[in-house]
């Protein structure tokens, strides 16, 4: 029975139609945002159509990956809200030193940073002492310093006697070399004595027997001398001056005295 070619093409469109199902889908991208972008999906009915579509769509998979690696890279550096994690695994005291260059670079007051200001403070202090050691020197003048020895008129006398050590005098000196030897010993005893060298005078050896010498000591003082008497030109400062020297010497020295020999006494 002869059959029109319309009816067959109909009935064949028809099946096919009913083969092939419409899918709306939606492509998601990495970056969780939803794409406005709608592709359609063909249920697999004609196999050269699903082929196709699912080689394009391997063609364009390697593009979506690309901000996938680049937010995992991001990610990989920063946490949280923008920290570095690189600066979270460096070791406590590089993380202190940063902190505290960072601390330093603030700006303070009148566009100066910390440090800036820290190091104006530590000049000014410096500074300041400086001034003050200059100022000290040149304006400080010791009252105690000024004296005049011209107005020291009245004498004050000290006499007494000590002992050489026979094991360094020998009777082959000559007593007046000895003496004159002795009385330079003394002599500079008193003129160095911060306390007696202003009041000092002079200094004689009377006498010379065996190993015993005579000694006279002579200071000159202010009218206005009853401190002196009672403190600085005492017996008691006087003789203690001449003893600390005693003790002080070697004993192997020339001319030693001995120390324990002094005698002393006012006039």
């Amino acid at each position: 029975m002869p059959f029109s070619h319309s009816s067959c093409w109909d009935s064949d469109y028809g099946s096919m139609t009913d083969a092939l199902e419409l899918k709306h889908i939606q492509v998601v991208c990495d970056n969780n945002n939803v794409s406005s972008d709608q592709t359609i999906e063909v249920i697999p009915g004609n196999g050269t159509c699903s082929d196709h579509l699912r080689s394009e769509r391997n063609e364009v998979s390697p593009l979506l990956v690309t901000p996938q690696v680049t937010e995992n890279n991001r990610e990989q550096h920063l946490h949280g809200d923008g920290v570095d994690i690189d600066s979270l695994t460096q070791p406590k005291w590089q993380r202190e030193l940063r902190r505290v260059k960072r601390e330093l670079n603030e700006v303070v007051v009148w566009k100066l940073k910390l440090w800036t200001l820290l190091l104006l403070i530590f000049i000014a202090i410096a500074l300041v002492i400086g001034i003050s050691i200059i100022v000290c020197a040149v304006v400080h003048d010791d009252e105690d310093e000024k004296y005049d020895k011209s107005s020291f008129v009245v004498a004050r006398f000290f006499r007494g006697n000590f002992t050489l050590d026979a094991n360094n005098f020998t009777s082959d000196s000559q007593d007046e070399e000895t003496m004159i030897e002795l009385e330079q010993q003394l002599m500079e005893v008193y003129s160095s004595s911060p306390a007696l060298e202003r009041y000092f005078n002079s200094v004689t050896i009377n006498n010379l027997q065996d190993t015993t010498a005579q000694f006279k000591l002579q200071f000159m003082m202010p009218l206005e001398h009853e401190e002196l008497i009672h403190y600085t030109l005492s017996l008691k400062m006087v003789k203690n001056v001449l003893l600390q020297h005693l003790y002080d010497r070697d004993a192997g020295d020339p001319f030693y005295i001995i120390p324990t020999s002094l005698h002393m006494e006012v006039g």
